[in-house]
């Protein structure tokens, strides 16, 4: 499926490169790939899945921003959510919403 990202985001669409540094370079504008373009590319690293089971487990509701922080671990499609400050404690919790992506992958591939 095409995605329509820019051609300076394509490399982030990668578990290797989506990472919480690219993503607060291109929050703070120091980045050719736009901020606009984050919600694709989470959608891109989550495969498009529902996460949310997992991310309960590994802590992520525990921000002060709490459950909103799930909005990262949903990225069904058409589940596109317009992000505002109130989303940067989520930020915290980078690795753990990463590592749910990985291993929901490889739980479902093995299944």
């Amino acid at each position: 499926m095409d995605r329509k990202l820019p051609d300076a985001c394509l490399q982030k669409c990668n578990y290797n490169t989506y990472t919480k540094d690219a993503l607060t370079r291109m929050y703070f504008k120091q980045d050719e790939c736009p901020l606009a373009a984050m919600a694709e590319i989470q959608f891109c690293a989550a495969q498009g899945g529902d996460h949310r089971e997992c991310c309960v487990r590994n802590g992520i509701t525990t921000t002060i921003a709490g459950e909103k922080c799930l909005t990262f671990c949903d990225q069904r499609p058409g589940k596109i959510i317009q992000l505002d400050p109130s989303y940067i404690p989520c930020f915290d919790r980078f690795e753990n919403i990463k590592s749910c992506f990985w291993h929901d992958l490889t739980r479902f591939r093995r299944a």
